[in-house]
Formats: C-alpha cells, sequence, structure tokens
C-alpha cells in the first residue's frame, strides 16, 4: 500500500536562533520540555530511516517562517534536490510583509517547492485578514495548496489561539474557490469546526497530523464519508512528540491501519487523496438558478 507523509518539519535550530536572537519564551511552552529529546530526530538520515521503518515512499518536509518551528525555504530545497525520489517540498512566507506574494512565486518557480506551509498563530496573524490575501491569489495562481495550522498549539503565551480557529479559513475558503487549502491535526479540539469547513467546501482538505488518541476516536467510516472520502490526507507533524511520547512515523501507519475502515478508504487517505489534490486543478463553475431548473425539467 503506498503511503505518503504529508506533513514533516525539519526545523533549522540555528538558522532559527541567527533569525530570532531576541526571541522570549515563556514559562509553560511545552514544547520546550521536549526539545532535548527531539533534537536526534531532526535530521535527514533518521527522517529516511523512519520513512522506510514505516513503509512510506515519500514525506512532504515543510519550511516554516516562524520563531520555534523555523526552516528556511532554501534548506527544504536542498534537501528535495538531494533525495527527490523521498521528498516534496512546501514553502513559507510571512504573509504580513509586502514582498511575500513574491518570495513565494521564487520558492515555487525557482526553488522547484510544490505548495504553501503558513501558521497563523505562530507568525501572528488571521488568516481571513485581505492584508494577506495577495499571499493567496499569488498560491491560487500557481496553482499550489495552503497549509493551514488550525488547532491547539504547544506554544503557549507565544500564541493566540483565535488565529488557529479553523472556521476563519472558511472565509477563504470562501473567497477563493480556486485555492487548494489544508486544514492540519484534525483540528485538534476544533475538530467539529474543521469537519465542518472541510465538508462545506469542495475545495478544503484536512490532514490526520494528530493526537493518536484522537485519530482513534475521531476517524470512523460514517465521518469520512460525511465529510468526504477524498478529503483527508495522511500526516504525522514529525517529529513533534505526543503526550509525552516520541514521535515515529510507524506508530501513525499503524494508527491508520488498525482503524475500522475499509482498505480502500485507507489506500485513499495514505496517498491518492494526496495525489490528486497536488494534480488537481480546481476552478469553479457556476450555473444560474434558471439553468439549473431548465435542466432539471428536461
Amino acid at each position: 500500500m503506498k503511503i505518503i507523509n504529508s506533513h514533516v518539519h525539519l526545523i533549522d535550530l540555528m538558522g532559527m536562533v541567527n533569525k530570532y536572537p531576541d526571541l522570549k519564551l515563556a514559562d509553560g511552552i511545552s514544547v520546550m520540555g521536549d526539545l532535548s529529546r527531539l533534537l536526534p530526530l531532526l535530521n535527514e538520515e533518521e527522517v529516511i530511516r523512519q520513512m522506510d521503518e514505516a513503509g512510506i515512499e515519500k514525506t512532504v518536509l515543510f519550511a516554516v517562517e516562524a520563531p520555534m518551528v523555523y526552516c528556511s525555504n532554501e534548506m527544504v530545497a536542498g534537501l528535495c534536490q538531494k533525495y527527490p525520489d523521498r521528498f516534496i517540498g512546501f514553502a513559507s512566507v510571512d504573509p504580513k510583509e509586502k514582498d511575500a506574494a513574491e518570495v513565494l512565486e521564487k520558492a515555487v518557480t525557482e526553488l522547484g517547492l510544490k505548495g504553501l506551509k503558513l501558521h497563523p498563530p505562530l507568525q501572528n496573524f488571521y488568516p481571513n485578514d485581505e492584508a494577506v490575501f495577495s499571499v493567496y491569489e499569488k498560491a491560487q495562481e500557481l496553482g499550489i495548496p495552503v497549509v493551514f495550522h488550525v488547532g491547539t498549539t504547544p506554544f503557549g503565551a507565544m500564541c493566540r489561539l483565535d488565529q488557529a480557529n479553523p472556521l476563519l479559513l472558511d472565509e477563504v475558503a470562501v473567497k477563493f474557490p480556486d485555492l487548494k487549502i489544508v486544514l492540519t491535526h484534525l483540528g485538534t479540539l476544533w475538530q467539529n469546526e474543521a469537519f465542518m469547513v472541510v465538508e462545506k467546501n469542495p475545495n478544503v482538505y484536512i490532514d490526520t497530523a494528530a493526537y493518536p488518541y484522537e485519530l482513534k476516536e475521531i476517524l470512523n467510516e460514517n465521518m469520512i464519508k460525511r465529510i468526504g472520502e477524498n478529503k483527508i490526507i495522511f500526516g504525522t507533524d514529525y517529529p513533534m512528540s505526543f503526550t509525552g511520547e516520541i514521535h515515529t512515523m510507524k506508530t501513525f501507519v499503524e494508527l491508520i491501519k488498525d482503524l475500522e475502515i475499509s482498505d480502500e478508504l485507507k489506500e485513499k487517505i495514505f496517498a491518492t487523496n494526496f495525489t490528486d489534490m497536488m494534480e488537481k486543478k480546481c476552478q469553479s463553475s457556476y450555473v444560474t438558478l434558471a439553468e439549473m431548473a431548465t435542466k432539471m425539467m428536461k
């Protein structure tokens, strides 16, 4: 069974230190307690080893232009060029910057990256703010998907949760019907809101990079069919730990395999939905009420 992991981070620790030297970290940021255990996982050899162990053919590596999960477009592009059969790269930009759309276009056309990852809480913006719409317009023009972090975060006082509300993406999906949008983490505690946005909008998808217990509790055949069999994409949020456990890609592969759903649905989640989304060219079409009525009466 072909498997693509659509949600992986390779954090550039020294790059982050150089870019955000004065960043202040408040007490109680849970991810800080895991950092020393995560560092050994943050190298290309370990990522590939875990992919092989889990039977994963390809992995999407995210650049993120934000503190705590920083990784440059150039670093991701370099790894994709080094391992073209194993890695797919998604760019990131700070959407508040005036040249964000230009940076994105360069990342796609010159660096060869295939999508865009945004983290509204860490990047401190509201995804439905018209000030960032030029980035979506560029992504729509380039035909690439945009992945948005939604739901809770382990970054404490560094973030504002209202910026991660999946309902904000409903407005984006409506205003940009030809933009491919991916919500993350099954909504992580906002799963009902996230699922509503996915169910309602043909151009919105969601990934499985959630806590293990959420996968087992939330993903059942009825829910999958309700929000759309073609809308759920496999991802793991590697290397983030979950409930204190060190992250292994194999754990998440086994969780999907053990779900009480058909093998056909598993194949869609593991690879088919991602591949189809990447190849899909969203192009909305409309008919008037009179045209629809005429067609129905024939």
